[in-house]
Parts: structure tokens; C-alpha cells; sequence
């Protein structure tokens, strides 16, 4: 009788001690553990909140002192940076510490360090780094060559048209291509025979850039290649062309196509804003034809 008494004693006491270590586990690891992780949240969320983003100064800062990969990512996030009007500074101090920071980077072996500062210097559109840009006219390394002729032409000086006027015939297809893109932005009739002459280049960019660049200024004479860069058929004959980049290369000549429309042209236009897949295509022919 004895034995089952304690027996059932035994029993009875289980259930305490493991209620009384749920307990313990409970309040000595889970509880801390939720506390900790909640607290952890709530710092990377102010965290979040609270840090300033990286400004142009910081990013020309990682191109002078930081290491190889962090030099040309500097670059290329200046590059992007400056896009925004409202990001670039327009003290005389930091326009000089731009131009000296790219001047002495000309012995990097990673090209693209001085290729992004280049497109850097364009997009502030400011004229300040014009002359810089036209030495830089002069590299042997054709993408840096390539990089300053684009980013003259968002700048526009006429120091920098009549540099490029000289580059037009360049060996390298890339730096043909981002002279006669950066000339149709001058929107200058003088570099008509340029963009003749480019109609007939054995690279097919330049020669629908050339077309672009006439029409821009209403020469019809590159009338027959806008045409073909609206059709779609056409464009899937390039198969290193995706659908994005065929709507974009639309959506450029749709812009500039206005300026000479003629029936042909106007035919073209209604059938892709009827039927076209793309809702900025069909939009954009709409918007020229209401011109």
C-alpha cells in the first residue's frame, strides 16, 4: 500500500518540475532572446531612417583614396549621382577637386575610373570641365575617348563642337558613335556633312545615330533608316537587341521622326498607335501625330 502511495507521490511531482523548468527556460532564454531580436529591429529600422545617403563629394572621395574596385564604383555612382541636377555641387571647389582627381588618375590600368568621371563631368552640364574633356579628346584608350566626346555633348560648349568636328573620321566605331551622337545634340546644321558621310559607316549605330542626328535638325536624308527603326520586323533581325532596347530605339526616332513626317511617315505612325504591344510606343506615335 505504501509503495503505491509513493508511487502516486512520484507522479504527482513530475508535472511541477517540468512546468517549473518550462518556466525557467522561458524566462532566462526565450523571453531575453525576443527582447533582443525586437531590439535589434527597431536599431536597423532607425538605423534605416536616420543614415544620409552618400552625396557626390563622399563618392569623389572613394575615387581618390579607395582601393582599385572601389575607385571605379565611386566613379560610375558619381556618374549616376550628377544626373540629378539637384545633386551636383556648384562651388568652384569641388569643380576643381573633380578636375584634378581625374587629371591624376591617368596612369590607372582600370580605364573605367576616368571614363566614369568623364560622363561625371558631362552631366553636371557645366562648362567649367569643357577644356578638361577636350584634352581628354587626345587618350590613347579609345573608351575614355569614347566617354569625353559623349560627355561634351551634354555639355555643348562650341569649343567642344568644333573638337568634335575633328573626331568624326576616329578608327573606333564606339568613339564614331559617341561623336555623332554627342554632334546631333548641338542640333548644328554645320555637321550636316558629317552625319551624311555617317549614313554609309560600317557600323549600323552610327548609321541610325547619323539619321537621328539629320532629323533632329529636318534633314530628310536619313529618312529610309528611321523608317526601318520602326519596324519591328527589322529589328528582330538583330538578335543582340532585346525587346527593351527595341522600344527605346523606337521611342528615340518616334521623337525625332516629327520633325520631318510626311504621309508615308504618318501612315507609320497611326499603325503603331494602333497596334503596336508596347503602351509607350503607342503613346508616343499618338503624341506625334498630334503635333
Amino acid at each position: 500500500m505504501s509503495k503505491e502511495i509513493n508511487i502516486k507521490n512520484i507522479e504527482a511531482q513530475e508535472p511541477e518540475k517540468k512546468s517549473t523548468l518550462r518556466v525557467i527556460v522561458h524566462s532566462f532564454f526565450v523571453v531575453p532572446f525576443l527582447i533582443a531580436i525586437f531590439a535589434l529591429i527597431v536599431y536597423l529600422m532607425v538605423r534605416v531612417l536616420t543614415v544620409e545617403p552618400n552625396t557626390a563629394q563622399d563618392y569623389l572621395e572613394h575615387v581618390k583614396i579607395g582601393g582599385t574596385t572601389k575607385r571605379w564604383q565611386g566613379a560610375f555612382e558619381l556618374s549616376k549621382i550628377l544626373s540629378n541636377p539637384n545633386m551636383v555641387p556648384k562651388d568652384e571647389r569641388f569643380v576643381q577637386d573633380m578636375i584634378s582627381t581625374f587629371e591624376y588618375s591617368t596612369h590607372e590600368r582600370d580605364s573605367r575610373i576616368r571614363s566614369y568621371l568623364a560622363m561625371a563631368m558631362g552631366r553636371t552640364m557645366d562648362r567649367r570641365y569643357s577644356p578638361t574633356l577636350i584634352n581628354a579628346l587626345q587618350e590613347k584608350d579609345h573608351s575614355i575617348v569614347a566617354a569625353s566626346a559623349y560627355a561634351i555633348g551634354l555639355i555643348k560648349s562650341p569649343e567642344g563642337f568644333v573638337a568634335l568636328l575633328n573626331l568624326s573620321d576616329h578608327q573606333d566605331a564606339q568613339v564614331r558613335l559617341q561623336t555623332i551622337i554627342a554632334l546631333g545634340n548641338y542640333k548644328n546644321p554645320e555637321a550636316v556633312e558629317i552625319f551624311l558621310n555617317a549614313l554609309s559607316d560600317n557600323e549600323v549605330n552610327v548609321r541610325w545615330d547619323a539619321a537621328i542626328a539629320l532629323a533632329k535638325i529636318k534633314n530628310i536624308s536619313g529618312r529610309r533608316i528611321l523608317l526601318d527603326l520602326l519596324d519591328r520586323k527589322y529589328l528582330d533581325s538583330f538578335l543582340n537587341i532585346d525587346l527593351v532596347e527595341q522600344d527605346q530605339a523606337m521611342l528615340v526616332t518616334i521623337q525625332v521622326i516629327s520633325n520631318i513626317i510626311d504621309t508615308e511617315i504618318e501612315k507609320v505612325l497611326i499603325e503603331l498607335r494602333d497596334n503596336d504591344h508596347s503602351m509607350k510606343v503607342r503613346e508616343a506615335a499618338r503624341n506625334a501625330l498630334n503635333l
